[in-house]
This record gives C-alpha cells, sequence and structure tokens, in this order.
C-alpha cells in the first residue's frame, strides 16, 4: 500500500491503525492468495462473495515493486479465477482505480471488461473506480 497509494481504496493509515480482531475478521470470510519467491511475499490478492448472487469478488491485488512486470499479478489473477470456479461461481467482479493503467490492463488481458459502473475511492478523495467483470 505504501509503495502504490493510487493503487487502493483505502489508505496505509487507515489500514495500519486496524486492530487485530478487524484483521481477523475481514480475512475469515475471504480466500486469500500469496505468491512467494525464494521465501519472500512478492504478491497477494483476496477474493471472496460480492453482494451479487453467483458473483465473486477479487479485492486487494498488490505485487511487490521489484515484482511487477514478471507474470506475478497474471499467475494470482489466475488463482482467483480458479478458486471461483471452484467455488461455483458464475462472475468475477472487482473495482480498478481511474488512472491505475497497469492494473486495468492485467484484468483486461485476463478477460475482464468495465461494466459502466463508477464509484468514488473514498470520501474526500475525488478519484473514481471502474467496475468491470468477467463472466466464468
Amino acid at each position: 500500500m505504501k509503495d502504490a497509494p493510487y493503487a487502493f481504496g483505502s489508505t496505509y493509515e487507515a489500514e495500519v491503525n486496524r486492530t487485530e480482531e478487524r484483521w481477523r475478521s475481514a480475512l475469515a470470510d475471504r480466500a486469500r492468495f500469496v505468491a512467494e519467491s525464494n521465501g519472500e511475499v512478492i504478491g497477494t490478492v483476496g477474493a471472496g462473495a460480492s453482494d451479487v448472487t453467483g458473483t465473486a469478488a477479487l479485492t486487494a491485488l498488490w505485487v511487490a515493486p521489484g515484482a511487477r512486470g514478471r507474470g506475478v499479478g497474471e499467475a494470482l489473477v489466475n488463482s482467483v479465477l480458479e478458486w471461483a470456479k471452484d467455488a461455483g461461481y458464475e462472475q468475477v467482479m472487482l473495482w480498478v482505480v481511474e488512472g491505475n493503467s497497469a492494473a486495468e490492463s492485467l484484468y483486461r488481458r485476463a478477460g475482464f471488461h468495465r461494466t459502466g459502473s463508477v464509484q468514488m475511492v473514498r470520501p474526500g478523495d475525488p478519484r473514481i473506480e471502474y467496475e468491470m467483470s468477467l463472466t466464468i
């Protein structure tokens, strides 16, 4: 988050101050996938049920700066898609922050497309996020 604050709907300050109970609660309802290299975490992504029946949500994709452009993000997205298929979901959706062209390109290569829905990133932030989805 600190290395790519433009890419997330939350802030480092908000997340670092979460209680352990809130972190555990957030993780309990999500699948979490981690990419490692030589025992070091170089990427992570979350997945879980969305607010729409039959639809999974891909959330909080992050790849370490030194691992970007090496296929780590693609592998993480593919892990979520495989998990969603196995779990019986028909669609996967996500939100991408405007201006995060690298992430949007990654999602487009995986088959996602914008749905036309937009929302504000967070109160006080003038940026918007675009909803993207993929039928699986």
